[in-house]
């Protein structure tokens, strides 16, 4: 992290994903870097050459708000993620207001969240990191409440195409379609559980390491072990209805 921060100014740094976690220590290193400046520091600053072992090929891309460097040190690969300040804050911001998951985006608000609040951080010296990681570290109430008010509006009509697909043998679109409720669910269902909605590789362990309910852990789980589309249909309609009665039961609280 030395060689990174004498290429700019550096805010606070910090470890994600499943080497991070624990979940592995088969998988990229992936390391995020949050930096003051008005546009990550441009690639040729960057000290990828000098880090990268002997005969491997490093690759840099660069925009004014997002740099990426990816290398091979000391047998790891590693991605290290240039984001600005401005632009990490706005992704906060969207996030305490109970939103940053309702459009498709990359990176995800809601993911970039759960990383960093589930992540290590490697360099804060004044401290920031940690300030905002505490003002996010639960989902707030909008979140519960916005993403629940989706899933009760939506469900009706996913249910519906979903069993117009499955009678009309149409596999493809009933799992566009169930993708798109089942992410929904998954959201709904991680905030009603005190957690941001991880990006999805190796989310069943993200489930047993959050220590979800366990009722809902096995209808999650029955979504996948099914085989035809009708079996597939009512597991993401029961796992949809226990998270929204789990909800109702939280409110009545």
């Amino acid at each position: 992290m030395a060689a990174f921060a004498g290429c700019g100014a550096m805010d606070f740094a910090y470890g994600q994903g499943s080497v991070f976690t624990g979940f592995t220590t088969l998988s990229d290193l992936d390391i995020v870097i949050i930096r003051s400046e008005s546009e990550p520091p441009p690639p040729g600053r960057r000290p990828v050459e000098r880090l990268s072992e002997p005969g491997s090929a490093p690759t840099q891309f660069h925009d004014l708000t997002f740099g990426l460097d990816k290398m091979r040190v000391s047998g790891w690969e590693v991605d290290v993620v240039h984001y600005t300040r401005t632009r990490f804050d706005s992704w906060c911001t969207l996030v305490k207001a109970g939103d940053g998951w309702q459009e498709e985006e990359w990176p995800q608000p809601l993911h970039t969240a759960a990383g960093f609040v589930h992540g290590t951080l490697l360099v804060d010296g004044e401290r920031v990191g940690h300030a905002i990681r505490e003002s996010i570290r639960t989902p707030p109430p909008q979140l519960i409440t916005k993403s629940t008010a989706a899933l009760e509006q939506q469900l009706p009509t996913y249910r519906d195409a979903l069993l117009d697909c499955a009678d009309r043998g149409d596999e493809w679109l009933f799992h566009q379609l169930a993708a798109q409720l089942v992410k929904q669910i998954y959201i709904t269902w991680f905030a009603l559980e005190g957690h941001y909605l991880p990006f999805p590789k190796r989310l069943r362990q993200w489930i047993q390491h959050l220590g979800l309910n366990e009722q809902g852990a096995r209808l999650e789980r029955r979504i996948w072990e099914t085989v035809s589309l009708y079996e597939r249909r009512l597991a993401i309609v029961r796992f949809a209805d226990y998270v929204l009665a789990s909800n109702a039961a939280n409110s009545a609280v």
